[in-house]
């Protein structure tokens, strides 16, 4: 089947049934076998038109490792606007991680947007985390409630700097490279080409494997 690159129509959902992983948990979906041999841009497109039928929110992004064979999801029971109450009315609302929220008033699961997003239902920091290929960060310290880490990684346009903020859940887990796309905040690449004039660039590949806290 040859892939499609086009954008899909305003409603087509693949003839995938995407209720399967509305139940709220987060999932791994792999190429052909749960959405078809298409390119996962068009997936994460259907995901979006499923969630718009069903009327819920849905986070979905290509997988980091595989970004042409999976993509994760996770469906909400709706999702709203920064600063927005809850559909029930409550402005209480509890944070589950950087962009779910959870009413304890009615029990709802929303996906929040951010400031300033184009598509609130997009996490744009892990998009931008999972657009970076041999990701090597060090941490740099704590600012509030966000890790600060500063690394460097490869993308289309070369050998690029790599600035990143991850939220600290409640948990106090250990930052892992299975859990860092939910947990990005921020992240900023600058082309390491663009610092050439700075500072030694080839400093950040040469040094030691343990000199990073995170390689993946």
């Amino acid at each position: 089947m040859k892939v499609r690159k086009r954008k899909l129509q305003v409603g087509d959902e693949l003839g995938v049934e995407w209720e399967r992983w509305a139940d709220g948990q987060a999932w791994r979906l792999k190429r052909k076998r749960d959405f078809g041999d298409v390119d996962p841009s068009l997936a994460i497109e259907a995901a979006k038109n499923a969630a718009r039928r069903m009327g819920k929110g849905v986070q979905v992004v290509r997988d980091r490792q595989f970004p042409e064979k999976y993509i994760w999801l996770q469906f909400a029971d709706g999702k709203i606007r920064a600063g927005e109450p809850c559909p029930c009315g409550s402005r209480r609302l509890l944070r589950l991680h950087t962009h779910f929220v959870k009413c304890p008033e009615c029990g709802a699961m929303l996906l929040q947007g951010q400031p300033g997003d184009a598509d609130e239902t997009d996490s744009r920091p892990a998009l931008r985390l999972g657009q970076v290929k041999g990701l090597h960060l060090a941490r740099l310290g704590r600012t509030g409630d966000v890790d600060v880490y500063r690394g460097y990684g490869e993308k289309d346009v070369g050998p690029v700097l790599v600035l990143a903020e991850f939220r600290v859940d409640g948990a106090e887990q250990e930052l892992s490279p299975e859990n860092a796309l939910e947990r990005a905040d921020r992240v900023v690449t600058i082309p390491l080409e663009q610092l050439s004039d700075l500072f030694d660039i080839s400093a950040f590949s040469d040094s030691a494997a343990s000199h990073w806290d995170l390689v993946f």
